[in-house]
């Protein structure tokens, strides 16, 4: 009888565990520093009058921002600044568009991938970025983020 209740409840706890990305849709989310989760509790994506496409998010504490410069799907890499920004808040602004100043110079990187933009203007992919404050001395890693089924919530001039 023992048996068949803890069989019973070790189903259960198995068949009830899911990955994250299942239990948040759409998600938005990333790894800070290879340590720290961070997860939008807000998020936004919208274009803009170029037909850039954006997307921007915060958990209350920090913000990530990432622009890219069209609707298509694709890898957009974030080592030529002409083709897309990614930024990280919070109590420091880190940007894709400020490089290391250390005696090797290290230049900011990344990509954003766009997997899959669906007819109903919800968009999917993954990205990682490694930027740096104003000052080029402190740098942010974001990395095994990924975007999911977020909706076109506006456009903007």
């Amino acid at each position: 009888m023992k048996q068949i209740i803890y069989f019973s409840c070790l189903f259960l706890i198995i068949s009830s565990c899911t990955s994250e990305i299942e239990d948040r849709i759409p998600a938005f989310q990333s790894t800070i520093n290879g340590v720290e989760y961070w997860e939008a509790i807000n998020f936004n994506f919208s274009t803009n009058a170029l037909g850039e496409g954006i997307i921007t998010g915060n958990d209350f504490n920090s913000s990530i921002s990432l622009k890219f410069p069209s609707l298509s799907t694709g890898v957009y890499d974030l080592r030529d600044n002409i083709i897309g920004e990614a930024t990280y808040q919070d109590t420091i602004q880190y940007s894709t568009l400020n490089d290391g100043i250390a005696s090797i110079a290290y230049f900011s990187d990344g990509e954003i991938s766009i997997n899959e933009i669906s007819s109903d203007s919800k968009i999917s992919g993954t990205f990682t970025f490694n930027a740096y404050d104003s000052s080029g001395e402190l740098t942010v890693n974001v990395s095994k983020g990924i975007f999911y089924r977020l909706p076109l919530t506006q456009t903007t001039d």
